[in-house]
This record gives structure tokens, C-alpha cells and sequence, in this order.
């Protein structure tokens, strides 16, 4: 903890005594049914293959693809999928929720599912009826923290509710889950009773972590996403059987011993960055694991010197063994746009070459090598505009792929003598690189960087079967102007503002404000192109707006159909063309968690569970001659 600030918004810091941080770590067992429970020790062959009857790694496997070789459910016979079951999750703690709260896709093996709410409670369900079998409800864990020392309170305040309930992982008879306050716990698949529990690291470190476990050769894998906060992010390995710190990497180098520390400039302002939103991947026959990482702190770069900024906004490879450094590809340098790396690494195998394909908030994506972090289709550092004050890194590596989202705003001609809300002009790119305009006081940037192109809370899939890369993104642009260094000194360490030292603007009646909305894409990763894609733009009147169904949660893949979220609804489209096949009934709500598949004997599942109102929702067909 060398650094000259901390930071977090004053107005929450009450908010502390509101979350029971007074009584022991406690959590709640109930069981329900009688069940026979068993969770094998999973071999390396099973975790890396794609999911057929069983889904036992949360994003489908350990390369992140969320593609099923299930085809009981096809786009000839869809028609006839119906509801199964439906089932209300009894969330009986309830306690502040998670500010990304609900994003769970289940878990399935052999007729048991599992699957966990908002809250971070875990349950056991009969996989064909929905009955509960167990549930597992945590407390919130105790700190006793001395008064007087704010900072430290602080720091549990954005460790604790500050995080996601994104799911589980599972193997040798365990259910593994990251809780509250930085804890990896392990719980008895048979009954979930817990088995270990282990906080990764100190908690002043802010340790909350907003992405599944990854179970693999008996480590649990993870990563901790506190870096928007201010504070300092990692990557860490525990025993799977004992919960023990095999070892941890630093994402933000602090000593000139580590790998990196001469890609900033020291000492620096804040502890924090390189937050991970997804779960990490894992290539066995290469003895790596990969994570994909946030964006600098503070988010703009004036207050930041000059560098690169190692290991922000990139995706990064380490031996797993040992945690130490394999190789790491930047995809934004010196990030002034909140353009981080969210979205989790997905591994294919392309042409007789380890590929790695990753995809950015600022809707661009890349296809690497995964064994040496080198471009299979090319990148090009292209110049941007520049900015003394932001210490502007000179260009930008932009990928030969097809952007997901606009990078350009419409009509150029139309922005001349447009001015923000508060009379300063804004800022248009132009080019590739168009998104990355300088970001000033003196004018409001526009960029596509600062969204949601692709995100973590949104994963995508690949079909290695015929090279589709299918997502789930948010085109749309912002208007953002930094903040005068000379305004955030005068902030207290209290104050958010000394992290987020941005403002956002309107882009009402600018060419931009027509863009937005929601899209489901399919691109070929062999060459780069986008082979179709749906496009829900957001409607202007409050009517059109309630039929509107845009995306959310993320993909899967079974069967020549993507599965997905449209608005109240599962849906099912063509995989070849895009068309729209099938839609559910209403659920509750919108659902922001990814589709799940699974078949026992001739009948194929689908899952979707909408977290907001504790809704699980299973749909499913029968075929009397389709195996899975």
C-alpha cells in the first residue's frame, strides 16, 4: 500500500454500519430431498471439452466457449420446446445486494443443477423438476476495524456488496463460489455444508471479486476486481482441497522487481486498476491460464504520467504452476475511456494454431496466439489524437476484424458549432481509431470506447465447428470531459470524484443520439468479417420502447441456435442466418444471467434465471430417437 491516495464516495461510507458487519461469518444450510449427489474428479479431457448432457464448467469449458454438442433441440423441430419447470429461489438472507447482482448461468451434472442467486445463495435442484435438494445461504463476514481508521472501512465497504454474483464452479463432490469480502468458499456438493473457507487476501486490499471460479488439476483460479475503487487487483491459484494461497500476481507493479513497473510512472497516484469481470481461461496443453483486464485509475489520463500501464486493458497469460508472467498483449494503451478488457478470452484452435479471441468494451476485437500473445489476424498501432495534459500514449493497436460496434460518429459534417451542456464544443474522431479522441476540460470527447461493445456481465461463445464468434453488444457513443487536475486535489479522499475524474455529457440532438441500442452479432474468426447480424436499436417513443426486447445477459451455442435474452424473453435464433426461431412466454422480468443447456436421456434443457425476482425458469423438448 504505497500509493498517495485512497479513495470511494463519502455518501456510502455510512452505508458500513447498514451491512451487520457485527455478528459471526455464519451461513445457512437447509435441505429439502432426499438425493445421491456425486461430483467426480473431473479429468483435463472432460473440463476442456465442449458440454454435451452435462454443463460442468460455468462458460461451458476451460476455453470459455459456451457451445454445446447437444442437438436434440434443432431449428427444424424448436417449435415444439415448452416450459418444464419454473421455480421462485426462497433467498432467505437477504442483505445489500451486489451492484452487478444476478448474472449466474447454472451449473449441471448427471439430473442435479446448481445455481446461485443474487445474494450469493447457492442451491441444489433436481435438474428435470426444479425441486430444491439444499440450499446454501451466506452471512456477511465480521471485520472489526478501528474506528478512527476510515480508510481501512472504507476498502471493506468495496470489498463486501461491491461485486457480482456471476457463478460457481464445481468437482470432487464441491461446489466452489466466490463470496462476500473477498472469500472462496468450498461447500459439500451432497449437502452443501461448507468444507473451507479462504479470503484471498488482506481485506484493507479490496478484495471483492465479480467472476466465477475456475476449477482445474486441483487449483481453484480467480481474480479479484476491486480496481475501479482505487485499490490493487490480482490473479490468484488456491488448493482446491485445503482452500491454501498457492500464489498471487500483481496486476499493478508496484516494486521495479516486477514485471511491468517501468510502463508507469512513479510513484503512483492510486493502488487500484486492472479489475477482472470474467472468468479466467485455461489451455492444459500449454500450462497457461488467461485473464482479462480493466482499466487504469483514475479513469482519466491526466492524472496519471506517461506509460503504457501494464497489465490494464489487455489480456494477460501466466504459467499456471507458478503464476509468473507468460506474455501480455495490451489492446488499449494509457486508457482515458474506461475501454477495459471485460470480457473473458475465448480459445479455439484455428488452422493448426492456438488462437485466443478477445473483445473489448470499446467494440473491438482481436484474435491472438495464445501460446506467445502474438497476432494471428493482424493489428496495426495507429496514431491518435493527442494530448500533452493526458499524457496520450501516440497510437492505439487497432485490429484487421470488423469492429463490433460504429467506432466513428455519423455525419461529421453535422457536428460543426454543436456544443455540449455546458457551451464547450465536443470532440470528434475520425478513422479506425476514432474512438480514442483526447480527453480534456477544455471540450466534451466523443467516444464508443467509454460502452458496452463487449462486456463481461454479457459473454459471448464460439462454435469451433465453423468458426462463428457470436456477441452480444451495446453500440452507442459518450460524451466525456475530464476533470481539472487542479478540482480533484481539492476532493477528499472520501470522494469518488478522485477516481472517476470524468464528466459525462449529452449527446441529445447530435448525429449520435440515434445510436444506441442493442445488437446480436456473428463474426468469422477466420477472417475477421461479420457473417450477420440483428440489430435492436432503442426507440424513440415510450410505446415502441415497452415491445422492444433488447439483448442482455449473453449467448449460447447448441445445435445450429443461439440462445439469448430479448427483453422478457428466452429466445432462440439461427446460427446460420440470424433469424429469430423461437421466444419464450414472459418471464418475471428481464434476465441479465446466460442460457444454460443440458439433456437427460432424449430430453434437452435450457435454463435461464431471471435473478432480479429470484425466478428459474427451465424449457424443454423430447426426442424419441435424438441422443445427446
Amino acid at each position: 500500500m504505497r500509493r498517495t491516495r485512497r479513495c470511494v464516495a463519502g455518501a456510502v461510507v455510512a452505508s458500513v454500519l447498514l451491512f451487520g458487519l457485527s455478528s459471526g461469518a455464519i451461513a445457512h444450510v437447509s435441505t429439502h430431498a432426499a438425493s445421491v449427489i456425486s461430483i467426480p474428479n473431473f479429468s483435463t479431457s472432460q473440463l476442456v471439452a465442449p458440454p454435451g448432457a452435462n454443463w460442468i464448467v460455468q462458460e461451458g469449458n476451460l476455453f470459455g466457449q459456451r457451445y454445446s454438442t447437444l442437438k436434440i433441440i434443432t431449428p427444424a423441430n424448436i417449435s415444439g420446446l415448452t416450459e418444464a419447470w419454473h421455480v421462485k429461489l426462497a433467498e432467505t438472507v437477504k442483505h445489500p445486494l451486489p451492484t452487478g447482482a444476478g448474472e449466474a448461468p447454472q451449473l449441471e451434472y448427471n439430473g442435479t443443477l446448481f445455481t446461485q442467486d443474487e445474494y450469493g445463495g447457492i442451491y441444489a435442484l433436481s435438474a428435470t423438476t426444479g425441486q430444491e435438494i439444499w440450499q446454501y445461504q451466506p452471512h456477511l463476514p465480521v471485520y472489526h476495524v478501528p474506528a478512527s481508521d476510515g480508510v481501512a472501512a472504507l476498502k471493506i465497504l468495496l470489498n463486501g456488496p461491491i461485486q457480482s454474483t456471476r457463478g460457481l464452479a464445481m468437482d470432487g463432490g464441491r461446489i466452489f463460489a466466490e463470496e462476500e469480502g473477498g472469500y472462496v468458499t468450498a461447500l459439500s456438493a451432497q449437502t452443501g455444508k461448507k468444507i473451507w473457507s479462504t479470503q484471498i487476501a488482506p481485506v484493507y486490499t479490496a478484495i471483492g471479486m465479480s467472476q466465477p471460479p475456475q476449477y482445474y488439476n486441483g487449483m481453484i483460479l480467480g481474480a479479484t476486481s476491486g480496481g475501479d475503487g482505487g485499490f490493487p487487483c490480482i490473479v490468484f491459484a488456491l488448493n482446491a482441497n485445503t482452500g491454501k494461497v498457492l500464489w498471487r500476481f500483481h496486476l499493478i507493479p508496484n516494486l521495479p522487481s516486477e514485471p511491468g513497473y517501468n510502463t508507469w510512472s512513479h510513484p503512483l497516484t492510486f493502488d487500484g486498476g486492472a479489475a477482472e469481470w470474467s472468468q479466467v481461461g485455461v489451455d492444459p496443453s500449454l500450462g497457461l491460464v488467461y485473464a482479462s483486464t480493466g482499466n487504469p485509475i483514475p479513469y482519466g489520463g491526466s492524472e496519471r504520467g506517461p506509460g503504457e500501464e501494464y497489465f490494464t486493458d489487455g489480456e494477460l497469460a501466466l504459467h499456471i504452476k507458478t503464476g509468473t508472467l507468460a506474455w501480455f498483449f495490451q489492446e488499449v494503451h494509457h486508457d482515458s475511456w474506461d475501454a477495459d478488457q471485460s470480457q473473458q478470452g475465448m480459445l479455439v484452435n484455428e488452422d493448426g494454431q492456438k488462437a485466443i479471441v478477445t473483445a473489448d468494451k470499446d467494440g473491438l476485437w482481436y484474435v491472438l496466439n495464445r501460446a506467445t500473445g502474438k497476432p494471428i489476424i493482424p493489428v496495426k498501432e495507429t496514431p491518435i489524437q493527442q494530448s500533452p495534459a493526458s499524457h496520450t500514449y501516440p497510437t492505439e493497436p487497432i485490429p484487421a476484424t470488423t469492429p463490433l460496434v460504429p467506432q466513428t460518429v455519423p455525419d461529421p459534417a453535422k457536428w460543426k458549432g454543436l456544443t455540449g451542456p455546458d457551451g464547450k464544443p465536443y470532440n470528434i474522431g475520425s478513422g479506425p481509431a476514432g474512438s480514442f479522441v483526447t480527453v480534456s476540460p477544455n471540450q466534451y470527447s466523443v467516444t464508443a470506447a467509454f460502452g458496452q461493445g463487449a462486456s463481461g456481465n454479457k459473454p459471448g461463445a464460439i462454435d469451433p465447428a465453423n468458426d462463428y464468434l457470436i456477441e452480444l453488444t451495446t453500440p452507442g457513443f459518450t460524451a466525456i470531459e475530464s476533470q481539472p487536475n487542479s478540482e480533484v486535489a481539492k476532493m477528499s479522499y472520501f470522494n469518488l470524484g478522485t477516481v472517476f475524474d470524468l464528466k459525462l455529457g449529452t449527446l441529445t440532438g447530435t448525429p449520435a443520439a440515434t445510436v444506441s441500442g442493442t445488437r446480436l452479432e456473428a463474426m468469422n474468426i477466420k477472417t475477421g468479417k461479420r457473417v450477420w447480424m440483428v440489430n435492436r436499436l432503442t426507440p424513440t417513443s415510450a410505446a415502441a420502447a415497452k415491445n422492444a426486447n433488447p439483448f442482455s445477459g449473453g449467448v449460447a451455442v447448441s445445435g445450429g441456435i443461439v440462445w439469448t435474452n430479448g427483453g422478457q424473453h428466452l429466445q432462440a435464433f439461427s446460427e446460420a442466418t440470424g433469424k429469430l426461431l423461437w421466444t419464450s412466454p414472459a418471464l418475471a422480468s428481464a434476465s441479465y444471467s446466460p442460457p444454460t443447456t443440458y439433456a437427460v436421456g432424449n430430453t434437452q434443457y435450457v435454463t435461464i434465471l431471471d435473478a432480479g425476482t429470484g425466478d428459474l425458469y427451465a424449457f424443454s423438448l423430447t426426442s424419441p430417437t435424438a441422443k445427446p
